[in-house]
């Protein structure tokens, strides 16, 4: 029967198939183990042909995101599906068992953390009128003049400043929280309101000291920002970096 995968674990400590496995897997179908040497996969099975759906996607990710409380996983692409568990046993645990073992060395004793942090509109259009009197004297100067190139000029002016806003305030979570991890990945900003967007790569006995830091960077910025702080996940954005070689740490 057709087996979706989660990821790798190794053979030792959780989960097990005594109940330490998170559950249930996609479609409600059990999650379960397939061993190989030195290492297990965790799957469910799935019927042929069966349609995608964001529940599946979310389904995925929340299974990762639990097995990686107890340990180091190495996650598999979303909709990866093998044959069987003889397939996951040959191509995976063994074809693949030298990469896959010293990719979890490296991931033993950490865990990513993410943080993406958006201005509230209004909120950061007030701290940029109230940084910049010079901007208020030419909103008010510019004020029941509806002309175009008037109203272009000030919509520029508006535009610049919230960029530099937002050009302080990245610069400020970098600064707060960079220090905490071993290693960190910018993701490109979505939107125009977002300021940063950081996958964090921290040790799991500075987990603490990352959220009270987060706790710490809300405070400081106020109600013009908005902060989602999502973790621990498995390594998601070291994963290649890693494997190839371009980061790595004592």
């Amino acid at each position: 029967m057709p087996v979706h995968l989660y990821g790798v674990v190794p053979d030792t400590g959780p989960p097990s198939e005594s109940g330490d496995l998170p559950g249930p897997g996609r479609r409600g179908r059990p999650l379960r183990l397939v061993a190989g040497p030195d290492l297990r996969a965790v799957v469910s099975d799935v019927d042929d042909g069966l349609r995608v759906t964001r529940d599946d996607l979310l389904t995925h990710a929340h299974v990762l995101e639990a097995l990686v409380e107890h340990g180091p996983v190495l996650p598999v692409q979303f909709g990866t599906i093998a044959p069987d568990d003889a397939a996951v046993r040959r191509d995976v645990l063994e074809g693949q068992h030298d990469d896959l073992v010293e990719l979890l060395a490296a991931f033993a004793d950490v865990v990513q953390l993410t943080v993406d942090v958006a201005h509230e509109e209004e909120a950061a259009l007030r701290e940029v009128l109230l940084r910049d009197p010079q901007l208020v004297a030419l909103r008010d100067q510019l004020r029941g003049r509806s002309d175009q190139a008037s109203q272009l000029r000030l919509g520029e002016a508006v535009a610049g400043a919230l960029e530099d806003l937002r050009a302080d305030d990245g610069a400020i979570v970098v600064d707060r929280l960079a220090p905490l991890a071993r290693a960190v990945a910018e993701n490109d900003r979505p939107g125009s309101g977002e300021v940063v967007s950081l996958a964090l790569l921290v040790d799991r006995a500075r987990r603490t000291a990352l959220d009270e830091a987060v706790a710490n960077l809300r405070d400081e910025l106020g109600p013009r920002v908005r902060v989602r702080y999502v973790g621990p996940q498995p390594p998601y954005a070291f994963l290649e970096p890693v494997a190839t070689g371009e980061l790595a740490w004592a």
